[in-house]
């Protein structure tokens, strides 16, 4: 197992939890490397692959240093990269994220075998998500759950497109500058906000009350 974290104290509480299962015979006893950026995460899967041999686990935490040489700026791209390189590694996102949109383009990116979100994620949880992840079940915290069977449940599914206009509004970008982040004409703005609008049923023209309802829904 690879486990990667920029909190060392965190990446060593992960092995103590580990060891401590497998000396209880609740988990198998696992050889583990650690990572604490992307730079060091990149070498060793690297190197594993090099040898014809990948990690079984990758703890994978999202917020880490990067390492623009190799066009790697967070755990997501790691797990992209593992994605291409390793196949067969089953991915274990472990994140504080909790925006969710991040979350669901998260999902949609790496298709990680399981998502903790770390507040969440005690030692009994904790190894229960490696059980189910050994045993080829997915594995998602409470919060993602909920968050996936909302999404999927709507009638009004969002492309992309629509994902990314809600989210850049919900930071602040004003419909007007909305083109110098998607390359939009100032025209589809309008039409893709008209089409949100009818998507969510909001009468209100006012930006505010678009966002309130995706958020209501669970889309951001």
């Amino acid at each position: 197992m690879l486990i990667i974290d920029d909190h060392e104290l965190t990446a060593r509480g992960y092995g103590y939890l580990l060891e401590n299962a497998a000396l209880q015979n609740i988990l198998p006893k696992f050889t583990i490397d650690y990572a604490q950026d992307t730079k060091s995460a990149y070498r060793q899967i690297m190197n594993k692959v090099k040898t014809s041999l990948v990690y079984d686990i990758v703890l994978l935490d999202i917020n880490l240093p990067s390492y623009p040489e190799k066009k790697i700026f967070t755990g997501e791209d790691v797990g992209k990269l593992l994605r291409k390189v390793a196949s067969k590694t089953k991915i274990i996102v472990q994140t504080a994220l909790t925006d969710n949109h991040l979350l669901y383009n998260l999902f949609q990116s790496i298709d990680p075998d399981a998502i903790a979100l770390k507040t969440e994620l005690n030692e009994e949880e904790f190894t229960r998500c490696i059980q189910e992840v050994l045993a080829g079940i997915p594995y998602y915290s409470g919060t993602f759950a909920k968050l996936i069977r909302r999404q999927f449940s709507k009638p009004y599914l969002l492309d992309q497109e629509d994902r990314e206009l809600l989210y850049l509004l919900s930071t602040g970008v004003s419909s007007k500058d909305i083109p110098n982040h998607l390359h939009w004409s100032a025209s589809k703005v309008e039409k893709r906000k008209r089409l949100l609008r009818e998507k969510f049923g909001v009468e209100d023209k006012n930006v505010l009350s678009l966002l309130n309802s995706a958020r209501k829904a669970g889309f951001l």
